[in-house]
């Protein structure tokens, strides 16, 4: 019996790394969706695109693209700035070189110095989105 308890842990170790990898990104992607969600009813207000850049990261073999958009707006007379192109970002979602929702692609929607249309969060305004 001894030696069945220490040759299940090979086997079952991986499936529990696994497992909860994939518990992670389910809850990542949830917290995204549900932040998207929410953001359907923030209000506007117009903002100035200050930079516009790709941000560019290697991981092994892998190479991944950002954008980086930072933006400056007034809710109340007070000034913010933001850098989030999309609603739900901040929780995880990477954007991979040559696909059609490229970083690349993104950064060419906002050039600087270009009149945007930024959404807050009312009760927060210092969190915001260009796109939700």
């Amino acid at each position: 019996m001894g030696g069945f308890e220490t040759s299940i842990i090979p086997t079952v170790a991986p499936l529990l790394v696994l497992a909860c990898v994939g518990i992670y990104v389910v809850s990542r992607h949830r917290k995204g969706s549900s932040a998207r969600s929410l953001a359907v009813a923030w209000p506007q207000t117009m903002g100035t695109v200050l930079s516009a850049t790709v941000q560019v990261s290697h991981h092994g073999n892998s190479r991944q693209e950002a954008p980086l958009v930072l933006y400056a707006y007034q809710v109340d007379g007070q000034v913010f700035q933001g850098h989030r192109v999309r609603a739900g970002d901040e929780f995880g979602r990477v954007r991979t070189a040559g696909t059609e929702s490229s970083a690349s692609n993104t950064v060419a929607r906002y050039p600087s110095g270009s009149c945007v249309v930024v959404y807050f969060d009312p009760a927060n305004p210092a969190n915001s989105a260009l796109e939700r």
